[in-house]
């Protein structure tokens, strides 16, 4: 069953990785009960179509020379869209696997779709339809039955030939900056970090004054800083709709916060209660408002009309050059266009030079849109 188990298998098996040009990488985690994802199992394939299971779970497995192998800049690392993968590995050694490549990225680089699925990709590369139906298994559950390895290894299995596929279409279509572009915004670890006052805005509140929107700030961090010290959801520390009437009705002492309705009181220690009274006093009593986000609204003097026009602008070089319209841009990169805002990825890099440029001279009435024998054109005024 590929299942690997011990120290000196592990070991092993990586000395015997460490060979190849390219590895591909997937992983099995939970973290339903936990703030920071479980790892469970780790995927690991080989360049020719063979796969491992790693049963991260085992009593003192020894994972560093996995670890070792992710950090070696010789060996390429081929996920489908990392982002969750990467967040676990982060957290585990500290750094980034790299090199990396992201099949997810240029499957929407070579025509595949918006944010297309790694089934979806075996489907059309392949030939092969994916049983997905331990999608939504708990990985933490033991023991581990052949059917359970045969799904999860399967995400790596066919990485290879998919990777060998896109990379040479890559290539091809002289894209392969494109990719480079893409896959860089998965080394800024910011993306794998949460910072607790920027938690609240994940809040849903409605009708809120200023002074509301300071408490449920401050009470919103307090319950982020326990949930990453604990490693728990914070769900389970406090409900979204708690902090709310939290920060409509700024209890000042105990006994006004034992008045809050949906408050776990049983569950609460002391420390915990006494710190959402001080969260509630720093809230009102705040008076910076360096914080308080800008009303992200296109300005009155850009008409909606461009913008639409921007938008079949875009969908015209998407259709060019059969790729994906989010891999270039989306409505908020149009609005900015339109405002004069040069700060968007649509103004750099590839997306600069296959769009960027031409909605520029269209917003500036450097160019012309018509119609030819059926087609849409771009005439240079």
């Amino acid at each position: 069953m590929n299942l690997v188990s011990t120290s000196k298998d592990v070991k092993n098996l990586c000395d015997k990785l460490s060979k190849d040009k390219f590895i591909c990488i997937d992983t099995e985690f939970v973290r339903e009960t936990f703030y920071f994802p479980k790892l469970c199992l780790l995927q690991i394939g080989d360049s020719i179509g063979n796969g491992w299971a790693i049963d991260a779970l085992v009593n003192n497995i020894d994972l560093s020379p996995m670890y070792s192998l992710l950090l070696d800049t010789k060996i390429l690392k081929v996920f489908h869209a990392p982002r969750q993968d990467l967040e676990i590995f982060y957290k585990l050694i500290g750094k980034i696997p790299n090199p990396i490549f992201d099949t997810q990225s240029a499957g929407m680089a070579c025509g595949f779709g918006d944010s297309v699925s790694y089934e979806v990709l075996v489907r059309n590369l392949l030939g092969i339809k994916i049983d997905k139906s331990f999608r939504y298994r708990d990985w933490s559950l033991r023991p581990l039955k052949k059917k359970h390895l045969e799904y999860a290894i399967g995400d790596v299995t066919y990485l290879s030939k998919i990777y060998r596929f896109l990379s040479k279409q890559i290539v091809k279509k002289k894209r392969s900056n494109w990719i480079k572009e893409e896959v860089e915004k998965f080394y800024n670890t910011d993306l794998y970090l949460t910072d607790p006052y920027s938690a609240w805005k994940k809040v849903k509140i409605k009708n809120s004054n200023l002074k509301s929107l300071s408490i449920l700030r401050e009470v919103a961090a307090l319950r982020e800083q326990v949930a990453q010290k604990n490693n728990t959801q914070k769900n389970m520390i406090l409900k979204d709709e708690v902090l709310v009437k939290i920060a409509f009705n700024a209890p000042k002492d105990l006994s006004n916060l034992k008045k809050i309705r949906g408050l776990p009181h049983s569950k609460l220690t002391n420390h915990m209660k006494s710190s959402i009274i001080e969260s509630v006093n720093k809230g009102t009593n705040n008076n910076n408002t360096s914080w308080v986000p800008k009303k992200n609204n296109s300005p009155p003097n850009v008409s909606k009309l461009i913008i639409k026009v921007l938008n079949i602008l875009l969908k015209i070089t998407a259709e060019k050059y059969n790729i994906s319209e989010k891999l270039i841009g989306n409505r908020k990169d149009l609005e900015k266009i339109a405002s004069g805002i040069n700060d968007t990825k649509v103004l750099k890099g590839w997306r600069y030079d296959i769009f960027g440029k031409t909605a520029l001279y269209f917003v500036s009435g450097k160019i012309a849109i018509s119609s030819s024998k059926n087609k849409i054109v771009l005439k240079k005024l």
